[in-house]
Protein backbone atom coordinates (compact mmCIF):
# COMPACT_ATOMS: atom_id res chain seq x y z
CA UNK A 1 0.00 0.00 0.00
CA UNK A 2 1.38 3.40 -0.95
CA UNK A 3 1.75 5.97 1.81
CA UNK A 4 -0.59 8.92 1.81
CA UNK A 5 -1.63 11.49 4.38
CA UNK A 6 -4.85 9.56 4.91
CA UNK A 7 -3.30 6.19 5.80
CA UNK A 8 -0.16 7.05 7.79
CA UNK A 9 -0.15 5.81 11.36
CA UNK A 10 1.71 7.92 13.92
CA UNK A 11 4.21 5.10 14.52
CA UNK A 12 5.00 4.92 10.77
CA UNK A 13 6.57 8.38 10.78
CA UNK A 14 10.38 8.57 10.97
CA UNK A 15 11.24 11.49 13.27
CA UNK A 16 13.62 14.08 11.81
CA UNK A 17 14.54 17.20 13.74
CA UNK A 18 16.55 19.48 11.51
CA UNK A 19 17.20 23.01 10.42
CA UNK A 20 18.48 23.22 6.82
CA UNK A 21 18.64 20.44 4.25
CA UNK A 22 19.73 19.50 0.76
CA UNK A 23 19.14 16.34 -1.25
CA UNK A 24 20.12 14.42 -4.37
CA UNK A 25 18.51 11.58 -6.26
CA UNK A 26 20.78 8.80 -7.41
CA UNK A 27 20.34 7.28 -10.89
CA UNK A 28 18.67 4.23 -9.29
CA UNK A 29 15.94 6.46 -7.80
CA UNK A 30 17.25 6.34 -4.24
CA UNK A 31 17.32 9.66 -2.41
CA UNK A 32 19.96 11.02 -0.06
CA UNK A 33 18.84 13.87 2.21
CA UNK A 34 21.44 15.77 4.22
CA UNK A 35 20.24 17.98 7.05
CA UNK A 36 21.63 19.70 10.10
CA UNK A 37 20.30 17.99 13.22
CA UNK A 38 18.72 20.66 15.40
CA UNK A 39 19.50 18.76 18.61
CA UNK A 40 23.28 18.47 18.22
CA UNK A 41 24.28 20.46 15.10
CA UNK A 42 25.79 17.57 13.11
CA UNK A 43 24.90 16.94 9.47
CA UNK A 44 22.99 13.69 9.08
CA UNK A 45 22.56 11.57 5.94
CA UNK A 46 19.08 10.10 5.52
CA UNK A 47 18.80 7.33 2.91
CA UNK A 48 15.38 6.84 1.30
CA UNK A 49 14.72 3.99 -1.12
CA UNK A 50 12.70 6.06 -3.61
CA UNK A 51 10.21 8.92 -3.67
CA UNK A 52 8.30 8.92 -0.37
CA UNK A 53 5.13 7.82 -2.18
CA UNK A 54 6.95 4.71 -3.46
CA UNK A 55 9.76 3.99 -1.02
CA UNK A 56 10.73 4.71 2.51
CA UNK A 57 13.38 5.11 5.16
CA UNK A 58 16.42 2.84 4.83
CA UNK A 59 19.04 4.21 7.24
CA UNK A 60 20.46 7.42 8.67
CA UNK A 61 23.92 8.26 9.97
CA UNK A 62 26.02 11.22 11.00
CA UNK A 63 28.11 12.52 8.13
CA UNK A 64 29.65 15.67 9.60
CA UNK A 65 30.44 16.07 13.31
CA UNK A 66 28.73 19.01 15.00
CA UNK A 67 32.02 20.70 15.93
CA UNK A 68 32.72 21.20 12.19
CA UNK A 69 29.39 22.86 11.28
CA UNK A 70 28.11 26.37 11.96
CA UNK A 71 24.76 26.06 13.71
CA UNK A 72 22.13 27.12 11.18
CA UNK A 73 24.44 26.57 8.22
CA UNK A 74 22.82 26.08 4.84
CA UNK A 75 23.44 22.65 3.29
CA UNK A 76 24.02 22.18 -0.46
CA UNK A 77 24.45 18.81 -2.14
CA UNK A 78 25.60 17.70 -5.56
CA UNK A 79 26.21 14.34 -7.19
CA UNK A 80 28.41 13.25 -10.05
CA UNK A 81 26.75 10.38 -11.94
CA UNK A 82 28.66 7.43 -13.31
CA UNK A 83 26.50 5.39 -15.66
CA UNK A 84 22.79 4.66 -15.73
CA UNK A 85 22.29 3.19 -12.26
CA UNK A 86 25.27 4.41 -10.25
CA UNK A 87 26.76 7.60 -8.92
CA UNK A 88 30.44 8.28 -8.62
CA UNK A 89 30.45 10.93 -5.88
CA UNK A 90 28.14 12.84 -3.54
CA UNK A 91 29.42 16.20 -2.26
CA UNK A 92 27.89 17.98 0.76
CA UNK A 93 28.79 21.64 1.35
CA UNK A 94 28.20 23.79 4.44
CA UNK A 95 29.89 26.48 6.57
CA UNK A 96 32.16 25.77 9.52
CA UNK A 97 31.73 27.60 12.86
CA UNK A 98 34.32 30.10 11.50
CA UNK A 99 32.26 30.54 8.28
CA UNK A 100 34.77 28.65 6.13
CA UNK A 101 33.15 27.01 3.11
CA UNK A 102 33.49 23.31 3.93
CA UNK A 103 32.88 19.93 2.34
CA UNK A 104 32.44 16.23 2.94
CA UNK A 105 32.11 13.80 0.05
CA UNK A 106 31.47 10.12 -0.63
CA UNK A 107 33.45 8.29 -3.27
CA UNK A 108 32.88 4.61 -2.47
CA UNK A 109 34.22 4.13 1.05
CA UNK A 110 32.15 6.34 3.32
CA UNK A 111 32.29 10.09 3.90
CA UNK A 112 35.61 11.93 3.58
CA UNK A 113 36.12 15.51 4.73
CA UNK A 114 37.04 17.84 7.50
CA UNK A 115 40.11 19.98 8.12
CA UNK A 116 42.50 17.16 7.13
CA UNK A 117 40.89 16.53 3.72
CA UNK A 118 43.50 17.76 1.25
CA UNK A 119 41.23 17.84 -1.81
CA UNK A 120 38.14 19.33 -0.11
CA UNK A 121 37.18 22.98 -0.59
CA UNK A 122 37.61 23.32 3.20
CA UNK A 123 41.39 23.66 2.84
CA UNK A 124 41.08 26.51 0.35
CA UNK A 125 40.01 28.82 3.19
CA UNK A 126 37.15 30.54 1.36
CA UNK A 127 35.19 32.46 4.01
CA UNK A 128 31.49 33.18 3.71
CA UNK A 129 29.61 36.13 5.17
CA UNK A 130 28.65 35.43 8.76
CA UNK A 131 25.08 34.14 9.01
CA UNK A 132 24.55 33.93 5.23
CA UNK A 133 22.03 31.32 4.12
CA UNK A 134 22.99 31.47 0.44
CA UNK A 135 24.66 28.29 -0.82
CA UNK A 136 24.32 26.15 -3.95
CA UNK A 137 26.23 23.24 -5.46
CA UNK A 138 26.44 22.05 -9.06
CA UNK A 139 28.41 19.28 -10.72
CA UNK A 140 29.07 18.39 -14.32
CA UNK A 141 30.30 15.01 -15.46
CA UNK A 142 30.48 16.36 -19.03
CA UNK A 143 34.05 17.49 -18.34
CA UNK A 144 36.99 15.25 -17.57
CA UNK A 145 37.61 15.32 -14.70
CA UNK A 146 34.14 16.41 -13.50
CA UNK A 147 33.70 20.06 -12.49
CA UNK A 148 32.23 21.07 -9.12
CA UNK A 149 30.80 24.58 -8.54
CA UNK A 150 29.72 25.98 -5.17
CA UNK A 151 28.00 29.35 -4.96
CA UNK A 152 28.02 31.42 -1.76
CA UNK A 153 28.35 34.97 -0.47
CA UNK A 154 32.05 35.52 0.16
CA UNK A 155 33.34 37.72 2.96
CA UNK A 156 35.75 39.13 0.35
CA UNK A 157 32.87 40.19 -1.95
CA UNK A 158 29.87 40.46 0.38
CA UNK A 159 27.47 42.19 -2.02
CA UNK A 160 27.36 39.53 -4.72
CA UNK A 161 27.58 35.81 -5.37
CA UNK A 162 30.98 34.17 -5.45
CA UNK A 163 31.62 30.72 -6.83
CA UNK A 164 34.25 28.21 -5.80
CA UNK A 165 35.12 25.96 -8.75
CA UNK A 166 37.06 22.71 -8.75
CA UNK A 167 38.63 21.84 -12.07
CA UNK A 168 41.52 19.40 -12.37
CA UNK A 169 41.58 18.92 -8.59
CA UNK A 170 42.23 22.58 -7.77
CA UNK A 171 39.79 25.00 -6.13
CA UNK A 172 39.56 28.64 -7.23
CA UNK A 173 37.02 31.38 -6.48
CA UNK A 174 35.56 34.23 -8.51
CA UNK A 175 32.78 36.76 -7.92
CA UNK A 176 29.87 37.58 -10.20
CA UNK A 177 30.71 40.40 -12.60
CA UNK A 178 28.95 41.84 -15.63
CA UNK A 179 29.86 40.28 -18.96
Amino acid sequence: MKASANNLAADAIVPVSGTNMGAVETPSGNTRVYYQDSTNGSIVQLVISNALTEGGYVISNTWVPSKQVRYGSPVAVSTIPNGDAHYEEIHVFFFSPDNVLSEYYWKGNGPVGGPSCSDCVTNSGFVGVEGSQMLYALASSDTSPPTLRVGFVSAGSPNTISEAVNTNGEWSVASLTSA
